[in-house]
């Protein structure tokens, strides 16, 4: 396991992985995966191609997982478009660490509720029995002092890769990630909400070795589930 490894190569590009196949950096919240229209410069892909082109590497962009502009954590590039495919037919674990609001149902739990584009909107998602199979498993995780507070942090496990599945999910069951400007009931701040990509793990299509990357709960999160429970 790589464990919460850092690269710093430039403000935005936090590697935490690289070999001649894979690369896995950690994305600060507030940044774009991919640019948009509106926005052409500034993303977390425009950073990855220009590492490639300062070392002189003739390489393509082919991301294996992605986040919302919101969320932090880890994101996969493969180097080459075979690497690619190898990864997304094997299908990553991934997960998550998520800081939400009210009182879980249970400590442990799995969340099936089908999710669909809701109408109306590009953006937002919705629960619909129309909508696609979802799959999300979760574990409360207590704090040092044994007190609940005003959020729990849970680690979850993907088993289907939905738009929005963890939002969408939590707010299903009556506890909305903190500060999700979309699904939450109180608007947060402009930059983050409360979710982490911080676990990958897969079998490298290469060396056929099990690879595990692990980033750790970021300061902002760790500080608010602590607050919590004063």
């Amino acid at each position: 396991m790589i464990n919460d490894m850092k690269v710093q190569v430039s403000p935005m590009l936090d590697i935490r992985y690289e070999d001649e196949a894979v690369l896995i950096v950690n994305k600060p919240p507030g940044i774009l995966v991919h640019p948009v229209n509106k926005e052409s410069e500034g993303s977390l892909a425009s950073e990855v191609e220009a590492y490639y082109r300062k070392r002189g590497w003739r390489l393509g962009l082919h991301p294996v997982s992605r986040l919302d502009r919101y969320t932090s954590g880890l994101v996969v590039f493969a180097k080459f478009p075979e690497i690619q495919g190898a990864l997304i037919r094997q299908g990553m674990r991934k997960e998550y660490l998520a800081l939400v609001t009210g009182t879980l149902p249970s400590t442990h739990g799995i969340i099936e509720f089908p999710i669909a584009r809701k109408p109306g909107s590009i953006i937002e998602r919705e629960i619909n029995p129309d909508g696609k199979p979802s799959k999300t498993e979760y574990w409360n995780i207590p704090p040092e002092s044994g007190n609940a507070g005003s959020l729990s942090l849970v680690r979850c496990r993907l088993f289907t890769g939905r738009t929005h599945q963890i939002r969408v999910h939590f707010a299903g069951i009556g506890c909305p990630l903190w500060h999700d400007n979309l699904y939450g009931r109180i608007p947060g701040p402009p930059m983050r909400h409360g979710l982490h990509a911080y676990k990958v793990a897969f079998i490298h299509p290469w060396s056929a070795v099990y690879l595990e990357v692990v980033s750790l709960l970021p300061d902002d999160m760790r500080i608010a589930w602590q607050e919590s429970i004063k």
